[in-house]
């Protein structure tokens, strides 16, 4: 990606980026495809699966969101135990086994505490590699690197609006294709190959019908109170979307907002809502295994007087139930975070429309936001 894109977005009058990133994400199913086609071609110079035991992936912000999200596509399609790491958390608080693939993830290829964490990696005797956005960034140089951007000339703004929002989009079709490619070379894929590849075909037509909530979610938002509490639940791969909606509304509203695991919000946040508060709850759920704890979950919300809403697989358990529901195409459960992410980032746009307080690209930078979130360490591999 080029070095200048920010700027260059930077220098557009404000009353125009929404409409800009709009017309930027009409162009994202294409991106997408691009880049798993991009990316299969690079895998066997890149990736050498013969060695790893366990996998971690590693990035800041968007990119540990990513991370969260194609976990469990690892395990799934690997095998392998996989855990998804903060980068400073891998840096300073984690032992490394010497037979683990550590993939660290940085769009810019330049974040401090992602090339330290690729480094502390390379001295445990770790196999690294790096997904990335900018071939000639320092993780390049460090690193064998997947490119993860789509093949373009000389973009517009257009273009160049679609590429800083598909930073998460972009990073997680590279962890895809990763987890695929190494499955394949274990012999652990439970799938025919073709059946697999006619599901990640399916993903870009499945983004394009869920960008029509556009209109959908600009009314949702015209007609929320400056005094409600967000709330973003997700369980298994959705989690780092719900993790990836609270960042983007935060960015905007600079109020408080939560991205909590489905599970941890029944046990320990719950209680938190009161009668009479103003709680928009969003349930991001598309059809898997979360879907009955969420049915649960979301029924004791509503009699706490909180406004459900639904992000989820159209025909699903969830349909029907929430007070308003954003439906995506039907997916795989392991695949959906590429679709579910797309009402987080017309979300974000819409409320960048609404309350302007930074640019809709401003957290491809690989900020780290940890606001309304507890940090949770999982038990190192």
């Amino acid at each position: 990606m080029p070095a200048d894109v920010y700027e260059q977005l930077l220098k557009i009058p404000p009353a125009q980026l929404a409409d800009l990133a709009l017309a930027g994400l009409e162009r994202q199913g294409r991106m997408v495809a691009q880049v798993l086609e991009s990316v299969q071609s690079q895998l066997s110079n890149v990736v050498d699966a013969a060695r790893a035991e366990r996998i971690y992936l590693v990035g800041c912000g968007d990119s540990f969101f990513a991370a969260l999200s194609a976990r469990h596509a690892f395990e799934q399609l690997t095998g392998l135990p996989t855990l998804a790491l903060e980068s400073m958390e891998l840096a300073h608080y984690t032992l490394l086994p010497s037979d683990s693939l550590v993939i660290v993830i940085s769009s810019t290829g330049e974040v401090a505490r992602t090339l330290e964490a690729g480094r502390v990696a390379r001295q445990a005797g770790c196999d690294v590699i790096g997904v990335t956005a900018q071939k000639g960034s320092r993780l390049a140089q460090e690193s064998p690197c997947l490119v993860a951007i789509p093949d373009l000339a000389d973009g517009d703004h257009v273009d160049q609006a679609a590429l800083v929002l598909g930073n998460f989009s972009f990073s997680l079709a590279a962890l895809y294709r990763t987890a695929i490619h190494i499955g394949r070379c274990r012999s652990h894929l439970k799938q025919p190959m073709g059946e697999i590849e006619a599901e990640m075909k399916a993903v870009p037509q499945a983004i394009a019908e869920t960008i029509h909530h556009s209109a959908a979610i600009r009314a949702y938002l015209d007609g929320v109170s400056d005094k409600a509490d967000f709330y973003f639940l997700g369980a298994g791969p959705s989690y780092g979307v719900a993790l990836f909606y609270q960042a983007k509304f935060f960015e905007q509203a600079r109020r408080p907002v939560y991205g909590v695991e489905l599970e941890e919000f029944a046990h320990e946040q719950f209680s938190l809502l009161r009668p009479g508060q103003d709680a928009q709850v969003w349930f991001i759920a598309p059809q898997g295994r979360s879907q009955a704890r969420a049915l649960e979950i979301m029924a004791g919300c509503q009699e706490m007087g909180a406004r459900v809403i639904a992000v989820s697989t159209r025909g699903g358990q969830l349909q029907g139930k929430a007070d308003l529901t954003f439906s995506i195409g039907v997916v795989p459960e392991i695949f959906s975070p590429l679709v579910c992410v797309v009402p987080g980032e017309l979300f974000g746009i819409h409320a960048f429309a609404r309350w302007g307080s930074e640019p809709f690209f401003a957290s491809s930078r690989d900020r780290q936001v940890m606001v309304g979130r507890r940090l949770t360490r999982e038990r190192d591999l």
